[in-house]
Parts: C-alpha cells; structure tokens; sequence
C-alpha cells in the first residue's frame, strides 16, 4: 500500500510556485497514480493560488472562485467514486472570506473532503493573520486536518504553524516540506516537539526524512510528492525514497509513513 499524501490538479492563467506551474491536468496526476502503482492521492487545486510567481496578485479575471474551484476538485475526485482521491480545498484567505456557502458546500460534499489546503506564500499572508484564524476556526468546526505549505519565506514559516497549533491544539497540522529550501532542521524540531504537527516528505532529501522519521517517530512523517507538479515522472524520484524507508525501518514503522499516518490523520479508509 503507498499513499501519496500531497498533489496537485489545475489550470490558471498565471504561474504559481517556485516551479512556475499553472497547468496540472487531472488526466495526468491519473497516469502517474497508475503508473506508479499508488494506491491513494490527496489533491488540491492550484486554481485557488492567490499570487504568481513574481509575488504579485493575479487580476481579478484571471483569479477563479473559491467555490468555483471547490467544485472543479469535488467533481474530480467523484470520478472515481471517492475510492482512490479525496480532495483538499484549497482555501483563498487574501480574496475572500469563509461564507455561509462555503461551509454549505463542505457540509454537503464531506464524503469527499479529507481536510483544507492552505498555502500562505501563495495567499501573500502570514499564516498568523486573523485570516488564517478564520479559516482555521471553520477547519476546526468540521474537524478537518490542515495542510500547510511551508518555507522560511516570512509568511509561511514553520514558527508562524507552532504558534498556531497551540491556539488551535484540536487541529493536526501537516507541515508539507518541513521547510522548503531549509536544512529542515527548525521544522523537525517542531514537529518532534508538538504533538498536533505533522511533516510530509516532499522535496525533502532522502537522509532528512530519515533524520525525521529518527527524531519525529514513525507516526510523525506522511508520504507526500506534489505530483504531478514535475509531470507524470514526479514519482521517478520518490520510489527510491519508499525504498529506502521499507530498508530502514520495521515493517509498522514504514507503513506508517508510507500509507497509515495519511489514514489516520485525514480519516480516510482505502
């Protein structure tokens, strides 16, 4: 069993993100899944970036709606049943707010949500600004995990989801990237330290998850890629990864990072 607890779908007309994306086709996270025999995907819409690379906040004609791709995402992963995908909504704190409607759609949609999707580089906020508390607050209300883009960037720091996790303690935080372009060091040392944080392994180096898994425990580290963000190849370099996880540790303790953390932290059953 792997399950991949991070990728990605969508298509915007700006790019997003250090590797400059804005066309993730969900035909080809699809491909990848099957070419890779991953059993299971969480997904979030790149449709829902705020921001470009360049920092600069997209028009308002080139931005798509909160809802709008919500729904995109919901109708994906109802393609195949909500067996293999469930969806993390992305959530747009700079350009808008948490609605009556918004809570509506989750409310009727819930079979296929497994938690929310928060990115603070690309909503140019810092994860400690009311508006995250916000969306945290109704994150809270539906008892849903949040994923958490981090870097040392200013405002996606992994400090700024420590102070968090303490006013939030009912929410698991999952710390995508440890720290992205960090020696990861500051992150695992959160996470060790604080029981509702978690961290994935994407574009994480192999000897840093190691390291984590080591310090964090087993039950601390989720599989995680951003598929299909380097194309239907992105997990050419992860499967090393898997095996080197299988080598290293007992069987309980890899099957934890490779498929039971993202169960029992999103509540999903495969």
């Amino acid at each position: 069993m792997l399950i991949d607890s991070h990728t990605h779908i969508g298509t915007i007309l700006y790019p997003v993100g250090k590797n400059r994306v804005s066309d993730l086709p969900g035909e080809d996270l699809l491909a990848a899944l099957q070419k890779y025999s991953i059993d299971f995907a969480l997904v979030s819409s790149i449709e829902s970036a705020e921001f470009d690379s360049e920092g600069q906040l997209a028009p308002p004609e080139k931005q798509i709606p909160q809802l709008e791709s919500f729904r995109r995402l919901v109708q994906f992963v109802q393609t195949d049943g909500g067996i293999s995908l469930k969806a993390l909504l992305w959530i747009k704190p700079y350009t808008e707010k948490v609605t009556p409607e918004l809570e509506q759609f989750i409310t009727e949609n819930r079979e296929y949500i497994a938690g929310l999707k928060m990115h603070p580089s690309l909503s140019n906020i810092k994860f400690i600004d009311d508006r995250f508390c916000t969306c945290l607050e109704m994150a809270s209300k539906f008892k849903l995990p949040v994923q958490v883009h981090t870097e040392n960037d200013g405002l996606a720091d992994p400090v700024y989801i420590a102070e968090m996790a303490v006013r939030f303690p009912g929410i698991s935080f999952i710390m995508v990237h440890m720290g992205l372009n960090t020696d990861n060091d500051e992150a695992i040392n959160i996470i060790k330290d604080t029981d509702n944080i978690y961290g994935d392994t994407c574009e994480v180096k192999s000897e840093k998850v190691i390291e984590a898994i080591i310090k964090c425990g087993s039950e601390k580290i989720l599989f995680g890629t951003d598929a299909v963000v380097n194309g239907i190849d992105t997990y050419a370099k992860y499967m090393p990864l898997v095996d080197l996880i299988r080598n290293t540790f007992s069987k309980e303790e890899a099957e934890n990072v490779v498929f039971r953390n993202c169960m029992r932290i999103y509540k999903v059953m495969v």
